[in-house]
Formats: structure tokens, C-alpha cells, sequence
């Protein structure tokens, strides 16, 4: 699904209306992202997440954990969740990571979040391996390194499709259409 137009304040029209979407079906929309790596930007990801949440003025809940799962179920990250975003790099082994979390998750009695996963992958895409069955976000591997060598909060422009990408997916998800 493309952004479609940015508004006059660069924020997506079709973002815009998910977001609306989203607020008719619940009154909060519960976001975990769960890092694969403790190495990775999850906080700096969810900042985002929850700053373009509130910019779309989409009452949510960005919660992070990862990569312990067994802890992350003792502090109830994984209760009221709605979209499970899984943040992960390009590394050979993180597929493997990713699918161990989706058999624990369904093993768990955690099918709807197996279901409703969004993997966003840190850096490239690998050539020469199929992709998996989830949405994926490719983005910028030094997307936070960026971000305080510029001296701006997030070095992507508003009106940038690619900064709206994770959160497209996200509401994608949201609205039923990332199952599809």
C-alpha cells in the first residue's frame, strides 16, 4: 500500500485516515516492539513510533522488550498488545531468531501476536533469501547514528514515505489489512 499524498503538516492523508481507522475500532492502540538484538536503536525506534502516533493524534502504547522473551511475559509486555513489531538486523542468524520467536509465541497461547508481526529489519535486505511470511520494513542501519550526528530528533523529513514506512505497517496491521 503506498502513503498515498502528504497533508500540509507531511504527515500521510492515507496515514491519516488509517489513524482513524484505527481510534473507531480501539480506544488505544498497543504496540510491542521486541528487539531480536539488545545491540539495536529499540528505544530510539519506539520513540518514533509513539511521536508519529501522536502527531496522527492516534491514542497508543508503544511498549519495548527483548530479547528475553521469559521477562518480558513476568512484566506483562506482552498483555493489550495489538501489533507485535519484531526489530531485527540483516545478520544470517536473525531470521532464525525471528522464527524461534514466532513458534514461542504461538506455543504460548500468543497466536493473534504471531499473527499481527511486523519485522523491521535494520540495513539491507539479503539477496538470494526468501522473505519471510511477515510484513518487512527495511530500514536505514544507522538510522540512530544519524539521528544524534545531525543534531535533529529523527534525520528523516516528516514528509519522507520512508519515515512513515514502520508506521504504515504498523496501522496496516491495525486496520486488518497487513493479514491479507
Amino acid at each position: 500500500m503506498k502513503a498515498g499524498r502528504n497533508t500540509s503538516d507531511g504527515v500521510p492523508a492515507a496515514r491519516q485516515q488509517q489513524a482513524k481507522e484505527v481510534a473507531a475500532l480501539r480506544a488505544e492502540l498497543g504496540v510491542l516492539l521486541f528487539t531480536l538484538d539488545p545491540a539495536l536503536p529499540l528505544a530510539e525506534l519506539a520513540e518514533q513510533l509513539a511521536e508519529q502516533f501522536a502527531e496522527l493524534q492516534l491514542p497508543s502504547r508503544v511498549a519495548t522488550a527483548g530479547p528475553q522473551r521469559v521477562a518480558a511475559v513476568m512484566d506483562g509486555k506482552f498483555t493489550g498488545i495489538d501489533v507485535l513489531v519484531v526489530l531485527g538486523d540483516a545478520g544470517a542468524e536473525t531470521e532464525d531468531r525471528l522464527m524461534d520467536l514466532v513458534e514461542w509465541l504461538l506455543a504460548n497461547g500468543r497466536r493473534a501476536l504471531a499473527e499481527n508481526l511486523v519485522f523491521a529489519q535494520l540495513g539491507h535486505q539479503p539477496k538470494n533469501r526468501p522473505a519471510p511470511a511477515f510484513a518487512r520494513v527495511v530500514l536505514e542501519r544507522n538510522f540512530a547514528a544519524e539521528a544524534r550526528k545531525s543534531g535533529l530528533r529523527f534525520p528523516w523529513a516528516a514528509s519522507s514515505r520512508a519515515s512513515w514506512e514502520l508506521a504504515g505497517a504498523v496501522l496496516d496491521y491495525a486496520t486488518g489489512l497487513g493479514a491479507e
